[in-house]
């Protein structure tokens, strides 16, 4: 079911799927969701047995965040055989501006009209906080937690699948229309029940979410790595990783991909590492340039002609390690009111939400005044926006100048859902305040994102917002 999920881009770091072992208290659920695990590459052997306490009896690993609403569900409701929670954007957006999906399509109309309640995001970790969660579940097989994910359960894994597949659909439908003004035509209840009666004792739906299964895939990391790591180089390792982050900014969106750049600080004094202006698509260690802080050519391919505001931010930063560069579309288009973003969800929340310094005219930041004003308002912090340009992250390691680069676009391309869906809902501060706590790190988030590089791309209805 995971690796389902995130082959459709339904499920991340803070998703997990659980099932009640036939005749049994025993409940086999996915381990919390990180480099060593995740749901692009989970297997059996990954696992975990435990108890309807929550006591681990087989398998290594730690359990998922807010597990505690799976087992509150699995006490009150005996017939229940699986809880999944997922990520499913369309279907988050709408629950964020509290908009109900409107019944539009046959097969995944049934979702809605189980009523699913909207909660908001308060974190359930606690038997106490899970109550709600686990009630609303047991009720409709179907519950929103506003902004952390969808939650949905069944009879079995299946069942707890095609409703979350449903529900996305249908979101991603009513998605076509929303903001337009437009009416849609409804089904009804009554032939929304005679359909599924109709359907009853097929196996299609079983047999075709199989189908989807790609199987146990090896991080593509691994393979890269094999192919393309030249040993003899002692920045070999480095160039692999940037360009594996260059891969991973081209497969989620942030960037144009091709006149961006990713830029690293070396172990040798006055010494970086700077992409070359080739497609983020396609990019390999051999893609790397060679610098010096004053931006002179040392060695590998051609340097792009923006290679000097790196350089300098380098130089002057002592603490900065890497820098990307995106032309990020719904960071571009956003930077002019940053200062009415809702905190809608964790995911990118830090980097999105901060005030944007930013140059304030359209520039290539190459002259000498232009890159003194633009790192005068980066200062001592992690971005700075070029205005109609693009935007420069700026960390201790590549991993989290990456995650920031493509969570900041990640956030936003939510947020202008949720708006064109209607009113956002923000995050509980209680929820705002435990993030620092229970968020996953950059690098569990980069190795997520590394994970989706060559995958196929598929979004159950086809809709790509």
């Amino acid at each position: 079911m995971c690796r389902i999920l995130a082959q459709h881009r339904m499920i991340d770091l803070w998703g997990h799927v659980s099932l009640r072992i036939p005749k049994s208290d025993a409940i086999a659920v996915s381990p919390r969701f990180g480099q060593r695990v995740l749901p692009q590459t989970i297997c059996a052997a990954d696992v975990l047995i435990c108890d309807l306490d929550g006591t681990i009896l087989e398998g290594q690993g730690e359990l998922p965040l807010q597990f505690a609403v799976d087992l509150a569900l699995y006490r009150m409701s005996p017939a229940t055989g699986a809880c999944l929670v997922s990520q499913p954007r369309t279907a988050m957006a709408a629950a964020i501006a509290g908009v109900a999906l409107a019944p539009i399509t046959h097969m995944e109309s049934e979702t809605a009209f189980r009523s699913p309640a909207t909660l908001d995001g308060e974190l359930a970790l606690d038997a106490q906080a899970a109550r709600p969660l686990a009630e609303a579940l047991g009720h409709a097989g179907i519950a929103q937690q506003r902004g952390i994910g969808l939650w949905t359960s069944g009879r079995d894994v299946f069942d707890a699948l095609i409703i979350a597949y449903h529900n996305e659909y249908l979101a991603q439908a009513n998605a076509v229309l929303a903001g337009t003004g437009r009416q849609a035509l409804a089904v009804e209840q009554p032939d929304s029940e005679r359909l599924w009666s109709q359907f009853s004792g097929h196996h299609h739906y079983i047999e075709f979410l199989q189908s989807l299964d790609p199987g146990v895939q090896p991080h593509p990391y691994l393979s890269f790595r094999e192919r393309h790591l030249d040993a003899s180089d002692r920045h070999g390792e480095l160039k692999t990783a940037i360009a594996m982050s260059c891969r991973a900014l081209w497969t989620r969106d942030t960037l144009v991909a091709f006149l961006e750049h990713i830029s690293h600080r070396l172990p040798e004094p006055d010494r970086l590492l700077m992409s070359a202006a080739h497609s983020f698509r396609d990019m390999l260690p051999e893609h790397m340039c060679l610098l010096d802080h004053e931006a002179n050519w040392l060695g590998g391919p051609r340097p792009p002609n923006f290679k000097w505001f790196h350089a300098q931010l380098l130089a002057e930063r002592p603490d900065a390690q890497a820098v990307v560069h995106t032309h990020d579309l719904f960071g571009r288009a956003y930077a002019g009111s940053i200062d009415r973003l809702v905190p809608i969800s964790p995911v990118g929340l830090g980097i999105a939400t901060r005030a944007l310094p930013m140059y304030p005219r359209c520039d290539l930041i190459v002259d000498a005044q232009v890159r003194r004003e633009t790192l005068d308002a980066l200062a001592a912090g992690p971005i700075v926006h070029e205005v109609g340009h693009g935007t420069d992250f700026v960390a201790t390691t590549l991993e989290h100048a990456t995650v920031d680069a493509i969570q900041r676009e990640q956030f936003l391309a939510l947020h202008n859902l949720a708006e064109r869906f209607g009113t956002p809902h923000p995050l509980p501060a209680s929820t705002i305040a435990a993030l620092p706590e229970v968020e996953p790190s950059a690098e569990d988030w980069w190795w997520f994102h590394t994970a989706e590089v060559g995958a196929q791309r598929r979004s159950v209805g086809g809709y790509l917002p």
